[in-house]
């Protein structure tokens, strides 16, 4: 570390602290003079000289503040909560009630429980989902995707994600959910590159059409900027907390259709509630939700709950579920330290899972440690190539709760792969048109 901090100009503006997991130095500018950003700038000391040690900041615990300067940060913080919109009523698509059912890794669970909840997911899934997810037939590259697709420097990644989204645009279309005075809304839309191509596709054409765009971040480089009517508008709102009847691009339009490509988790069940909503549910006409991450979904907000459970799968059996779901985009189920270590070949599904979650952005893995895997994988002496099987069959059958929620809420609700695992392999989409 002296070495490498010796090699480096002190006089850039660049923060001297050596990130050990990263092994590099901390890219954050510095103040002229200082050595440190304010994140690794040495304590200072209080009036009584003692050291000012740094909190998580009430508003935002992604960023810290000294506790002397706490009061006077709270009141410049750009996260501090300001006046909701009427739109925005506190976790109105997610519920409150507490989790009853801890959740545990698969490591500090025997090996019974996990197998018994292996051989409910399997007799589950023989009898109510196989045969029953169709694979949707394959279709020219949409002409809204076709232009940069054609474009010959593009990388096989952008590629990939061209195709899924392309996939989308005719599962909408072939639902028959396109029409006039229709709002599209895209629900978790990350850079909005699902809603940039519906808007070229349907909006132009569609006479009063348009496109909401809805997601909790504030991101950079949106692709909605590049549109050159306005005909979309981009909402910052989490999806727990959105009654989207009450937004005034919702309720302007005679109907609504909801879009999401790799709706994260919890997310997705968020979205569904927010879709079947009293104030949304009357202009809904149908979504197409492309679903991924099931090991970050939660108990308590799972929509299917009911569900599950008159088909014999309890809370702790969901929770379970939960961790087994990632064997299936999990790669060989050692960490890429040890792979690393043992010179082994990177799964390429793993790739995938990263590069094409949420338009290019890199959802939340579940990585577990070695010690974790030794006690997981190793002591149910199961295959690969089975536990894959089997966490694909799990994501499927949650994927499959909600559906049936769906048709309660009065939609002709139905599971298919959108597109093949060679693509990406979180294929699996959620397609549901409002009965008549």
């Amino acid at each position: 570390m002296t070495e490498l901090l010796q090699q480096r100009d002190l006089s850039e503006p660049q923060c001297q602290f050596f990130v050990v997991r990263k092994k590099r130095l901390c890219r954050m500018t510095v103040k002229p003079g200082r050595q440190y950003c304010g994140e690794h700038e040495p304590l200072p000391k209080t009036a009584d000289g003692q050291d000012d040690s740094r909190v998580p900041c009430p508003n935002d615990p992604k960023h810290t503040c000294y506790v002397s300067k706490l009061k006077k940060h709270l009141l410049i913080c750009n996260a501090r909560p300001v006046q909701q919109p009427p739109y925005i009523v506190h976790n109105i698509n997610c519920p409150t009630e507490t989790d009853v059912y801890e959740r545990k890794p698969l490591s500090q669970l025997s090996k019974e429980t996990i197998l018994a909840v292996i051989d409910k997911v399997n007799a589950l899934y023989d009898k109510h989902i196989n045969g029953q997810i169709v694979t949707e037939p394959e279709h020219p590259i949409h002409s809204a995707v076709l232009e940069e697709f054609s474009e010959g420097d593009r990388a096989e990644s952008s590629l990939r994600h061209l195709r899924q989204v392309s996939s989308l645009l005719w599962l909408v279309e072939r639902e028959g959910l396109v029409g006039d005075h229709t709002c599209y809304v895209e629900l978790g839309a990350g850079k909005g590159h699902v809603s940039y191509y519906a808007c070229n596709a349907w909006c132009a054409g569609e006479e009063g059409s348009s496109a909401l765009l809805v997601d909790r971040a504030s991101l950079r480089h949106k692709r909605d900027n590049k549109l050159r009517t306005r005909t979309a508008q981009r909402l910052r709102a989490d999806l727990a907390h959105l009654a989207l009847g009450h937004v005034p691009a919702a309720s302007a339009c005679r109907a609504l259709v909801g879009l999401a490509k790799h709706l994260c988790g919890v997310a997705t069940d968020y979205a569904l509630r927010c879709m079947t909503s009293e104030s949304a549910v009357r202009k809904a006409r149908g979504l197409v939700l492309a679903t991924c991450c099931h090991h970050r979904c939660q108990q308590q907000a799972y929509v299917a709950n009911e569900h599950l459970q008159k088909l014999g799968i309890s809370g702790d059996d969901l929770n379970v579920m939960l961790g087994i779901v990632s064997w299936a985009t999990c790669g060989d189920g050692r960490s890429r330290q040890y792979r690393e270590k043992s010179n082994l070949p990177k799964d390429p599904n793993q790739a995938i899972d990263i590069s094409e979650s949420n338009d290019g952005e890199e959802h939340p893995r579940d990585e577990t440690n070695e010690e974790d895997q030794a006690g997981g994988h190793d002591r149910l002496v199961l295959g690969q190539e089975y536990r894959e099987k089997v966490g694909r069959r799990a994501k499927q059958l949650l994927d499959w709760g909600r559906v049936l929620y769906l048709r309660d809420c009065g939609f002709d609700a139905r599971l298919c792969y959108f597109v093949p695992t060679t693509v990406s392999p979180e294929n699996v989409c959620i397609v549901a048109k409002k009965c008549r």
